[in-house]
Protein backbone atom coordinates (compact mmCIF):
# COMPACT_ATOMS: atom_id res chain seq x y z
CA UNK A 1 0.00 0.00 0.00
CA UNK A 2 1.00 3.47 -0.76
CA UNK A 3 -0.09 6.42 0.89
CA UNK A 4 0.61 10.04 -0.50
CA UNK A 5 0.21 13.10 1.40
CA UNK A 6 0.31 16.14 0.05
CA UNK A 7 -0.07 19.91 1.71
CA UNK A 8 -2.97 22.16 -0.32
CA UNK A 9 -1.21 24.74 -2.48
CA UNK A 10 -0.18 28.37 -1.45
CA UNK A 11 -3.15 30.15 0.51
CA UNK A 12 -3.88 33.39 -1.60
CA UNK A 13 -4.82 34.79 1.72
CA UNK A 14 -2.97 38.25 2.40
CA UNK A 15 -0.45 38.06 6.17
CA UNK A 16 -1.49 40.60 8.35
CA UNK A 17 2.19 42.51 9.01
CA UNK A 18 2.85 44.22 12.54
CA UNK A 19 1.36 43.10 15.87
CA UNK A 20 -2.43 41.72 16.80
CA UNK A 21 -4.38 40.88 19.51
CA UNK A 22 -5.88 37.43 20.53
CA UNK A 23 -9.13 38.26 19.14
CA UNK A 24 -7.92 39.71 15.69
CA UNK A 25 -5.52 36.74 15.12
CA UNK A 26 -8.38 34.29 15.89
CA UNK A 27 -10.18 36.62 12.92
CA UNK A 28 -7.08 36.30 10.77
CA UNK A 29 -6.97 32.11 11.17
CA UNK A 30 -10.55 31.98 10.30
CA UNK A 31 -10.14 33.96 7.32
CA UNK A 32 -7.04 31.80 6.39
CA UNK A 33 -9.20 28.32 6.50
CA UNK A 34 -12.14 30.02 4.28
CA UNK A 35 -9.16 31.32 1.75
CA UNK A 36 -8.59 30.01 -1.55
CA UNK A 37 -5.44 28.76 -3.05
CA UNK A 38 -3.19 30.17 -5.58
CA UNK A 39 -2.55 27.88 -8.52
CA UNK A 40 0.48 25.28 -8.46
CA UNK A 41 2.50 22.77 -10.00
CA UNK A 42 2.13 18.84 -8.78
CA UNK A 43 4.18 16.21 -9.85
CA UNK A 44 2.94 12.89 -8.81
CA UNK A 45 6.14 11.61 -10.61
CA UNK A 46 3.80 9.19 -12.64
CA UNK A 47 2.10 7.28 -9.70
CA UNK A 48 -1.63 6.06 -10.04
CA UNK A 49 -3.96 7.09 -7.34
CA UNK A 50 -6.81 4.53 -7.03
CA UNK A 51 -8.28 6.83 -4.47
CA UNK A 52 -8.23 10.30 -3.14
CA UNK A 53 -9.41 11.59 0.27
CA UNK A 54 -9.23 15.54 0.79
CA UNK A 55 -9.97 17.88 4.00
CA UNK A 56 -13.37 19.79 3.72
CA UNK A 57 -11.23 22.91 4.17
CA UNK A 58 -11.57 24.95 0.95
CA UNK A 59 -7.67 25.15 0.24
CA UNK A 60 -7.47 21.93 0.24
CA UNK A 61 -10.69 21.04 -1.56
CA UNK A 62 -9.23 23.37 -4.32
CA UNK A 63 -5.87 21.26 -4.22
CA UNK A 64 -7.32 18.06 -4.75
CA UNK A 65 -10.11 19.33 -7.54
CA UNK A 66 -6.63 20.42 -9.77
CA UNK A 67 -4.21 16.95 -8.84
CA UNK A 68 -6.94 14.68 -9.12
CA UNK A 69 -9.08 13.61 -11.73
CA UNK A 70 -11.32 11.06 -10.04
CA UNK A 71 -13.81 11.01 -7.30
CA UNK A 72 -12.64 13.02 -3.95
CA UNK A 73 -13.56 12.33 -0.55
CA UNK A 74 -13.69 15.05 1.17
CA UNK A 75 -13.79 14.26 5.34
CA UNK A 76 -13.07 16.96 8.59
CA UNK A 77 -10.73 13.96 10.27
CA UNK A 78 -7.76 15.53 7.40
CA UNK A 79 -8.08 18.96 8.60
CA UNK A 80 -5.74 20.88 10.17
CA UNK A 81 -5.14 20.98 14.18
CA UNK A 82 -7.24 24.05 15.03
CA UNK A 83 -4.97 26.84 16.51
CA UNK A 84 -6.13 29.46 18.70
CA UNK A 85 -4.47 32.47 20.15
CA UNK A 86 -3.07 31.20 24.11
CA UNK A 87 -4.47 34.77 25.13
CA UNK A 88 -7.78 36.68 24.57
CA UNK A 89 -6.46 39.81 27.17
CA UNK A 90 -5.70 43.12 24.81
CA UNK A 91 -1.79 41.79 24.12
CA UNK A 92 -0.81 42.44 20.73
CA UNK A 93 1.69 39.93 19.21
CA UNK A 94 3.22 39.49 15.34
CA UNK A 95 0.91 36.71 13.89
CA UNK A 96 4.14 33.90 13.62
CA UNK A 97 4.75 34.59 17.91
CA UNK A 98 0.54 33.74 18.00
CA UNK A 99 1.46 30.44 15.93
CA UNK A 100 4.21 29.59 17.55
CA UNK A 101 2.36 29.79 20.95
CA UNK A 102 -0.49 28.10 19.64
CA UNK A 103 1.68 25.36 18.31
CA UNK A 104 3.18 24.89 21.74
CA UNK A 105 0.11 25.24 23.28
CA UNK A 106 -1.72 22.45 21.77
CA UNK A 107 1.68 20.42 22.03
CA UNK A 108 1.59 20.88 26.20
CA UNK A 109 -2.22 20.04 25.65
CA UNK A 110 -2.94 23.27 26.72
CA UNK A 111 -6.87 24.09 27.57
CA UNK A 112 -6.59 27.34 25.65
CA UNK A 113 -6.71 25.17 22.13
CA UNK A 114 -9.53 23.33 20.59
CA UNK A 115 -7.91 20.33 20.24
CA UNK A 116 -5.65 18.34 22.20
CA UNK A 117 -2.39 16.73 20.94
CA UNK A 118 -3.89 13.18 21.88
CA UNK A 119 -7.13 13.82 20.04
CA UNK A 120 -5.07 14.99 17.14
CA UNK A 121 -3.20 11.51 17.59
CA UNK A 122 -6.68 9.46 17.69
CA UNK A 123 -7.66 11.03 14.56
CA UNK A 124 -4.61 10.03 12.81
CA UNK A 125 -4.95 7.14 13.78
CA UNK A 126 -8.41 6.71 12.78
CA UNK A 127 -7.19 7.63 9.42
CA UNK A 128 -5.00 5.26 8.99
CA UNK A 129 -7.50 2.30 10.17
CA UNK A 130 -9.92 3.55 7.81
CA UNK A 131 -7.59 3.52 4.49
CA UNK A 132 -5.88 0.49 5.52
CA UNK A 133 -9.20 -1.14 6.29
CA UNK A 134 -11.29 0.17 3.30
CA UNK A 135 -8.12 0.44 0.55
CA UNK A 136 -5.47 -2.49 1.84
CA UNK A 137 -3.57 -2.74 -1.63
CA UNK A 138 -4.70 0.46 -3.22
CA UNK A 139 -2.40 3.41 -3.54
CA UNK A 140 -4.76 6.27 -1.88
CA UNK A 141 -3.73 9.96 -2.26
CA UNK A 142 -4.37 12.66 0.82
CA UNK A 143 -4.65 16.13 0.47
CA UNK A 144 -4.21 17.79 3.45
CA UNK A 145 -2.49 20.53 5.94
CA UNK A 146 0.85 21.22 7.06
CA UNK A 147 0.55 20.44 11.25
CA UNK A 148 -1.73 17.43 10.92
CA UNK A 149 0.48 15.71 7.82
CA UNK A 150 4.00 16.04 10.03
CA UNK A 151 1.44 14.02 12.93
CA UNK A 152 -0.16 11.88 10.29
CA UNK A 153 3.51 10.59 8.77
CA UNK A 154 4.73 10.11 12.03
CA UNK A 155 2.05 7.62 12.93
CA UNK A 156 2.73 6.29 9.33
CA UNK A 157 6.32 6.20 10.52
CA UNK A 158 5.19 4.25 13.79
CA UNK A 159 3.02 1.42 11.35
CA UNK A 160 5.36 0.65 9.66
CA UNK A 161 5.54 2.78 6.61
CA UNK A 162 8.49 4.12 4.83
CA UNK A 163 8.68 7.07 3.60
CA UNK A 164 10.83 10.66 3.43
CA UNK A 165 11.01 12.40 6.79
CA UNK A 166 8.94 15.50 6.63
CA UNK A 167 10.58 18.45 8.66
CA UNK A 168 8.84 20.95 7.02
CA UNK A 169 5.87 20.38 4.33
CA UNK A 170 5.87 22.21 1.43
CA UNK A 171 3.02 23.72 -0.44
CA UNK A 172 1.63 21.03 -3.68
CA UNK A 173 4.46 18.51 -2.56
CA UNK A 174 4.02 14.48 -3.14
CA UNK A 175 5.63 12.76 0.10
CA UNK A 176 5.16 8.96 -0.33
CA UNK A 177 4.64 6.37 2.57
CA UNK A 178 4.89 2.93 1.23
CA UNK A 179 4.20 -0.32 3.68
CA UNK A 180 4.46 -3.80 1.97
CA UNK A 181 0.86 -5.87 2.94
Amino acid sequence: MKIGLVRHFKVAHQPVSGRMSGEQFNAWAEEYNQSNIESGEFSSSEQVWEACFSSDLPRAIHTANQIYTGDIIYTQQLREIEIVATSQTGMKLHRSIWLALGRIAWYMGHSSQPESRGSTLLRTQAVIERLERDFGSSNVLLVTHGAFMKVLAQQLALRGYIGKRIFYPRNGELYIYEKDS
